[in-house]
């Protein structure tokens, strides 16, 4: 069974999400570092790090907590002012995520809006070659893939393998995180092997263990529409039988499953998310 999880709240400190998580019996969790639609930091402490870390070690989830990036970031803008200002934020977020002791930082790879594609990831990967000279640590920034619209880069797996050099996935700079209801509305029609359609793009590039993470989110939208639409697993189109032979997989035996749905209130919504999703792992 791979390691199961959820986008769990940090109010009141980072350390917070992890003692949640051992609650509700989460084996993996993604949390933010910063609010998502905010370009300022949160003031940091040595103490907070501390405790933090602290956590960590007792909770059972080291490698398996990841960060992710503000919203606000796209590394491939043509504004040169929002470009730079996401290489700093982000570079910031890998130190962050290096001290702390996380596993790996989520960003999405950006837009180029109206621009002509090649030109935005000419951008990004200048921008992130900013990134990697700021912020020369072993925390890996992992490339999540996106649903389409508007312009996004990285809505194949091919696409989201040429947006970074190839030394920086042979070295480990660089990985991906796929999210389920970004391939389904990008096209993956995973209900007829779509998953295993990307799995197989990746292995076929030699780069198979450059997949970290995958965000297991159901749903509201048809197959291709390109909306990025989440729901729990089993309140969407992809449903029960996908997200069981998903997770029943053993490629995904060391992969961090992680969900980003409404916690819901005392975080109830993901309590019963976990339940149903081992529910149908253990049933005959």
């Amino acid at each position: 069974m791979p390691k199961l999880g959820a986008h769990l709240a940090t109010a009141g400190g980072w350390h917070r999400a992890l003692e949640t998580a051992r609650q509700l019996g989460c084996q993996a969790v993604q949390i933010f570092l910063q609010p998502p639609g905010r370009w300022a930091p949160l003031p940091e402490s040595p103490q907070a790090v501390a405790l933090f870390r602290e956590v960590l070690a007792a909770s059972g989830l080291h490698g398996a907590v990841f960060a992710h990036a503000p919203y606000l970031v796209n590394l491939a803008s043509a504004d040169r002012e929002l470009g730079e200002r996401s290489a700093v934020l982000v570079a910031h977020q890998l130190v962050l995520a290096q001290r702390l002791g996380l596993a790996g930082v989520v960003v999405h790879p950006g837009s180029a809006g109206r621009e002509p594609r090649q030109e935005a990831v000419a951008r990004l990967r200048r921008r992130l070659a900013e990134v990697f000279a700021r912020a020369a640590v072993d925390t890996p920034l992992l490339l999540e893939n996106t649903a389409g619209a508007g312009g996004l880069l990285g809505v194949t797996v091919k696409e989201l393998l040429e947006l970074a050099e190839p030394s920086w996935w042979q070295e480990g700079r660089v990985g991906l995180c796929l999210d389920t209801a970004h391939l389904w509305a990008a096209g993956y029609d995973l209900r007829r092997g779509g998953f295993r359609q990307a799995c197989l793009e990746l292995a076929e590039a030699g780069l198979f263990r450059a997949l970290k993470l995958v965000h297991i989110n159901d749903t509201p939208v048809p197959l291709g529409s390109r909306r990025d639409r989440h729901a729990p697993p089993g309140a969407g189109e992809l449903g029960e039988v996908f997200f069981t032979e998903l997770l029943g997989d053993p490629v995904l035996a060391d992969v961090a499953c992680i969900m980003e749905i409404p916690p819901g209130p005392k975080n109830q919504g993901v309590r019963e998310a976990l339940h149903r999703l081992r529910s149908w792992l253990s049933a005959p």
